[in-house]
């Protein structure tokens, strides 16, 4: 006896390209995979304490975001915006490497970077300062419950690049990040640089 079976193929995720600054309020869906492509930048500060543009970037459970090798893809939070990244245990949200499992490297991908508006231990604290690298990641304020936004169950792969000498993009780097930000069960996994660099 035949018994007829029907076979639903089952459509690969969309690759959702970014690239430039985020404004306003921006949502990712686990049903697309999102590319970083260069600095992809939450809110705009060309120029050192010049906010021109805010966003806050919502990131669903379960979605995948990858970083361009060629680029070395890399999400930075700029001061006065903010990441929601709420994932759960059994639908974590995962940062990784474009490249596929068994290739992937340390340092294929920059990293995610969150710049906030807290005091820090530099002198002069009102002042702003640039993160190591010269890359725009300007950071530090006066106000010690600045909220950059939430990080749950996260994981950060493959990430970490070399600037300059000495001068990293690491895999979860947050500078000036005030109190009022929640980062819980975070993981960073097989990195270039630090893992988790203040």
């Amino acid at each position: 006896t035949t018994i007829p079976v029907t076979v639903t193929a089952i459509p690969a995720p969309t690759v959702v390209t970014v690239q430039g600054n985020l404004e306003g309020n921006i949502t990712w869906t686990a049903d697309k995979i999102y590319k970083l492509v260069g600095f992809v930048r939450v809110g705009e500060e060309a120029v050192a304490g010049t906010v021109t543009k805010i966003g806050t970037l919502t990131i669903e459970p379960g979605t995948i975001i990858i970083g361009d090798r060629a680029s070395k893809g890399t999400l930075v939070v700029q001061r006065g915006s903010k990441l929601i990244a709420q994932g759960t245990a059994a639908k974590p949200i995962v940062f990784t490497s474009e490249r596929a499992v068994g290739e992937r490297e340390a340092g294929d991908w920059g990293g995610l970077v969150i710049c906030g508006q807290a005091p820090n231990n530099l002198p002069n604290t009102q002042a702003s300062r640039e993160l190591e690298g010269g890359y725009g990641a300007f950071h530090g304020g006066t106000d010690a419950a600045d909220n950059s936004g939430t990080l749950k169950y996260v994981r950060l792969e493959y990430a970490g690049i070399p600037i300059n000498p000495n001068q990293e993009v690491n895999s979860l780097t947050l500078a000036s990040v005030g109190s009022g930000t929640t980062i819980d069960y975070v993981q960073a996994s097989y990195g270039l640089d630090d893992s988790f660099e203040w």
